[in-house]
């Protein structure tokens, strides 16, 4: 029998508590009619009576008393066997704290769900009397009653869910919060600042109210997290100076490759100290397309006049007035999805600052040719190398990352004459060693370097310092070795 069944126009209560109401009715009016005869009875008369008779009458009262007493405590409470979901729940004598624990527990989650209409499937909650006595039977309480009902997940949220491909993903307490996340999911692809043209998902995606769990129910930001990686708990990593694309895949059980995929768009020459990482498959849920309008101040380069002079060595430059850098507005229009260009062609570009030649000194004094032993030793005193010789990141790595503390001495490798001693773009402050016969060796991302071009230096000299100078994310030399302009592998040397 469930919450709303009727039997023959009353329900089984009514019916049960008609039949107390008969049996109370037969006992009080027993009890009248004794009342009755003792009056009718004058006390000469009954004085009269001989003493069975009196026994009789008084032995007759008393057991109409006694019948009907026992008649009504026999009947007792109503036993009724629940059901909840098709499974046995337990024993109840009141059907109403049925409905009273459902009120409170929508009450409570509605509370819990920002005023979200809770919604509870009563059908799946029936009940039947038995034969059984309350002396017999453990009785529900309404903690009990309440854990069944919750435990049973019978318990849906009147939602606003974002349905992609016919499938509710996430769902959030209001319409205006659904169509909020779908916006979050759009503008975390925006490019900061610029235009938007157009955009729109790939599958079919839509907001539509639905009946769901209330733990489905997801913050807005969460939720836009959820659509975008596929996950509900991202791990990220976050850049810490020294880290490599190499260390930072091996101490979290992912290859190179592995981490690199995990990122789209992610330039692994070009890690920055904070920049946050994704250690998991991102499997999003929808493809953002977009059209926007990117503007841009771009550089000019400069344009690099040199004049000879006798005063510096050969190979040596100095600048004697520095170039200016131009400057131009661009505006491009890109096509992206999930973030990642797909197309792009500039719109229009115009010249806001004209660059300025940079005039820089060459030298054309000659350097002492010298010969080193031909044997080489290790740069510096502990070897722990970070990123190896060879392919790395889809590029070639020309020589050894060998990890050392900022400022650890860095020394000449073998006999030598110093044949650059300056800034150069990536590599940073780098010193080049020549030691004869087409050898030479390279000393990268110095922190201070303490010989000149033209110098002649000795095996085990420091020429510098560990720094982290050009790019490079965290304090190491960069080693090369390199026989007539080609890169060899520094381990077969040292």
């Amino acid at each position: 029998m469930s919450l709303k069944d009727n039997f023959n126009g009353e329900s089984a209560k009514e019916l049960l508590n008609r039949c107390k109401s008969i049996i109370e009715v037969s006992t009080t009016k027993a009890a009248d009619k004794i009342r009755t005869l003792i009056t009718a009875f004058r006390i000469e008369k009954l004085s009269s009576l001989s003493r069975n008779a009196k026994i009789g009458i008084g032995a007759g009262a008393l057991g109409a008393v006694v019948i009907s007493t026992a008649l009504f405590l026999n009947a007792g409470p109503d036993v009724y066997k629940l059901t909840i979901s098709g499974q046995d729940a337990g024993y109840l004598t009141d059907t109403e704290m049925v409905p009273m624990v459902i009120e409170e527990i929508t009450a409570d989650l509605s509370k819990k769900a920002d005023g979200v209409e809770i919604i509870v499937d009563e059908k799946a909650i029936t009940w039947e009397a038995t034969d059984l006595k309350v002396k017999k039977v453990t009785l529900l309480t309404d903690g009990q009653l309440k854990e069944l009902i919750l435990s049973a997940d019978l318990c849906k949220a009147n939602v606003w869910a974002v349905n992609i491909n016919g499938t509710n993903v996430v769902a959030s307490a209001s319409e205006a919060d659904a169509k909020g996340i779908l916006d979050g999911v759009i503008g975390h692809y925006q490019t900061e600042g610029s235009e938007i043209i157009t955009a729109a998902f790939k599958e079919n995606v839509i907001v539509t109210q639905s009946a769901m769990s209330v733990a489905d129910i997801m913050k807005p930001e969460d939720a836009v997290n959820l659509i975008i990686t596929g996950t509900k708990e991202p791990k990220v990593y976050t850049i810490q100076s020294g880290d490599t694309l190499w260390d930072v895949a091996i101490s979290n059980g992912m290859s190179p490759e592995e981490l690199q995929n995990a990122n789209p768009g992610f330039e692994p020459d070009k890690l920055k100290i904070g920049q946050q990482l994704n250690l998991f498959q991102v499997k999003p849920y929808v493809t953002v397309q977009t059209k926007e309008i990117v503007a841009t101040t771009e550089k000019i380069d400069f344009k690099t006049v040199y004049e000879t002079t006798g005063s510096l060595y050969k190979g040596e430059v100095k600048v004697k007035t520095a170039g200016v850098y131009g400057a131009k507005e661009v505006r491009t229009e890109l096509v992206k999805e999930n973030g990642v260009v797909v197309a792009s062609a500039q719109l229009d570009s115009v010249v806001t600052a004209e660059p300025q030649d940079q005039i820089a000194l060459k030298g054309t004094k000659s350097i002492a040719t010298f010969t080193g032993s031909g044997s080489l030793s290790s740069p510096m005193g502990r070897i722990e190398i970070s990123s190896a010789f060879g392919s790395r990141g889809g590029g070639r790595h020309t020589g050894v990352d060998l990890r050392n503390p900022k400022g650890t001495p860095i020394k000449a490798a073998d006999d030598g004459v110093v044949t650059y001693a300056s800034y150069s773009g990536s590599y940073g402050n780098i010193v080049k060693l020549s030691h004869g016969n087409g050898m030479e060796t390279w000393y990268a991302h110095c922190d201070s370097m303490n010989v000149s071009v033209g110098q002649v230096v000795s095996k085990g000299e420091v020429i510098a310092t560990v720094g982290i100078t050009g790019r490079a994310t965290g304090y190491h030399l960069h080693f090369e070795v390199r026989k007539n302009g080609v890169p060899q592998n520094p381990m077969n040397y040292l």
